[in-house]
């Protein structure tokens, strides 16, 4: 028997309200329909408004009147989500027509217990010559590193992915310390949250399904350096967290960020540089370079930060363990 899906679909801003509908027709125009929709706003209550007054009875409108932030507005709209799956989408994505039924293919294994997919940008005024395809991630990209096939990994991009409902059960939801408030805030939820499923249930495996693709679309402002290295050096500062939290979990910190790292120096950049005479690959080379440097800032001043923590004696790495949308708000609609 095939299983029931719900599709959460988080914002914000009215200024994405026409990406928001793209996002939604793009759903509603699966080869494999989900069951439900559930559009999730974070602390905006005009949006809201504007939002049931669009879709009507169709999609469910919730409303996050709790703290700010994307993980707590996910965890409204998992309260709201009737699904043996609960997938998510980005407002500003645009997912291909066999976007969820290759996301729920992957369930067929139980084992498998959360998948993600692929994310192709769609660059609004075209894509930067500097900007390596190698760091897709820094502007709303995936694992463009991966192989084109199925593979497990830690976990999957907040962008498209999927859970089985048992996880949000019996493990907990989002991290609300984690996740971005707006354009702000710290990422790492979802690996955080993935920590805590391996921990809970060693077996569980979580898996890249590339072809299971999203269009995430990148505006002009993400395609300079100040966002370029503004991003990086905040990877850095979510990657000492994750290794924090991976700790406290009893694995191993930062093992697919090593893996990536080993990508970059010894495959992508050499591959530039053996072309240092065209100035495209040199510029990229640059921005590798830059990338690779502002993680690491922000990673040595991320842990710095949390080893104040520590000598303080604030315990702030706790991760959230509630089934409860009180932490994150409460549900409108």
């Amino acid at each position: 028997m095939s299983p029931t899906v719900s599709v959460i679909i988080c914002c914000y801003t009215q200024e994405r309200l026409r990406d928001m509908r793209e996002a939604v027709a793009s759903v509603q125009r699966q080869t494999r329909p989900p069951e439900q929709i559930v559009l999730a706003v974070d602390s905006n209550r005009d949006l809201y408004e504007c939002l049931r007054s669009d879709f009507g009875e169709p999609i469910r409108v919730v409303l996050n009147a709790g703290a700010k932030g994307l993980s707590a507005t996910r965890n409204v709209g998992i309260a709201a989500a009737q699904g043996d799956l609960v997938a998510f989408l980005d407002d500003d994505a645009v997912a291909e027509a066999g976007w969820l039924a290759n996301l729920i293919a992957a369930f067929e294994d139980p084992e498998v217990h959360a998948a993600g997919g692929r994310a192709v940008l769609d660059w609004v005024e075209g894509r930067p010559p500097w900007l390596p395809e190698d760091l897709d991630w820094t502007v709303g990209g995936g694992f463009t590193w991966l192989p084109p096939k199925r593979t497990d990994v830690r976990n999957p991009h907040g962008h498209n992915m999927c859970f089985r409902r048992e996880v949000f059960t019996s493990v907990g939801w989002f991290d609300g310390s984690l996740g971005r408030v707006a354009n702000d805030g710290q990422a790492g939820e979802e690996a955080e949250l993935c920590l805590r499923l391996k921990r809970r249930v060693p077996r569980a495996t979580i898996v890249y399904e590339p072809a299971s693709v999203i269009r995430h679309k990148v505006r002009p402002a993400r395609g300079t350096w100040r966002y370029f290295l503004k991003r990086s050096y905040e990877e850095g500062l979510c990657k000492a967290r994750i290794e924090q939290l991976a700790r406290a979990h009893g694995v191993r910190p930062l093992s697919t960020e090593s893996a990536y790292l080993r990508h970059l120096l010894f495959r992508a950049l050499p591959s530039r540089l053996v072309r240092f005479w065209r100035l495209s690959e040199l510029t990229q080379a640059a921005a590798i370079v830059a990338c690779i440097s502002a993680v690491g800032v922000g990673h040595a001043v991320g842990r710095w930060r949390f080893r104040q923590i520590k000598a303080a004696g604030i315990q702030d790495a706790q991760p959230a363990n509630s089934g409860s949308a009180g932490r994150g708000g409460r549900t409108n609609g």
